[in-house]
């Protein structure tokens, strides 16, 4: 599946080479025989197809679909409809450009609910190792082919993508944990309270972005940076006791070292008054 979908490198690649590329590009273009470089140029039949207005009355999901990808950090981020989906967006005709695996019904699909994970993993590399560990994985395994589990798209959508935050975390754990279900009726409280404890890591952070010395900041958040990003991907265990702490451990640090800048600032403040006299 990743062979498949190597979105992540190809896109690297297009963007570090992105200067070079374009003088290439017109230095081709002013040699190129008359039509053979608006050729090269000829945009991708999913767009020209599924943007046509017609979809509203003759297949609105579609349309809304395609929308929904317009306006997503998906298309800035130049992921395109074959990179999740499959098909030739060279193709003009409508079989040729779907080919075999298009539809999310289609278990050769990438975006076939069993094949979802490992679509999203050519790009979100460490999410995927973790979310791979977790009960929700093996839920997925575990499900018959007409049955859906929980896979990325569950919590944050499929094209137009969003973070739970703590707002909407318990709407989305509630879908799956509730009384009704009797399966862990408590996870949403329970992330909903975890999440709430992350916005003030995201407090404290800020503030010690703006009050810490430079000298001091760079090196403690060098390594901060790398405990959030861990602790982003711990989330995607689904392992609460874990989440719950190492947020606890994140939020003590950056306690400290708050406490540590209203100290240096109350020793420097008698020395700015001495010197303003």
């Amino acid at each position: 599946m990743r062979e498949r979908f190597g979105v992540r490198s190809v896109r690297t690649r297009v963007r570090r080479g992105r200067p070079l590329a374009l003088v290439v590009s017109l230095a081709l273009i002013a040699f190129l025989p008359a039509g053979a470089a608006s050729a090269a140029d000829e945009e991708s039949s999913c767009e020209a197809c599924h943007r046509d207005r017609e979809f509203l009355v003759k297949n609105k999901k579609l349309y809304d679909y395609y929308q929904q990808w317009d306006a997503s950090v998906h298309r800035q981020e130049e992921v395109t409809c074959d990179n999740c989906h499959g098909g030739d967006p060279s193709a003009r005709g409508e079989a040729e450009a779907h080919g075999d695996g298009v539809g999310a019904d289609d278990p050769k699909s990438g975006v076939y609910f069993k094949n979802v994970p490992e679509t999203c993993g050519t790009c979100h590399e460490e999410i995927l190792e973790s979310f791979l560990k977790s009960d929700h994985a093996e839920h997925i395994d575990a499900k018959a082919d007409e049955d859906q589990g929980p896979t990325c798209v569950t919590c944050h959508g499929s094209i137009d993508v969003g973070v739970l935050n703590v707002n909407s975390v318990e709407a989305a754990c509630a879908r799956c944990h509730n009384e009704k279900t009797d399966n862990h009726p408590e996870t949403p409280d329970r992330a909903q309270t975890i999440l709430n404890r992350f916005l003030s890591i995201q407090r404290f952070y800020r503030y010690i972005s703006i009050r810490a010395k430079p000298a001091d900041a760079k090196p403690f958040f060098v390594d901060m940076d790398v405990q959030l990003s861990h602790l982003s991907q711990t989330w995607h265990t689904f392992d609460l006791d874990e989440i719950e702490s190492e947020t606890a451990d994140v939020l003590a640090q950056l306690k400290v070292m708050r406490e540590e800048i209203r100290r240096q600032r109350a020793q420097d403040r008698p020395e700015r008054k001495a010197a303003t006299k």
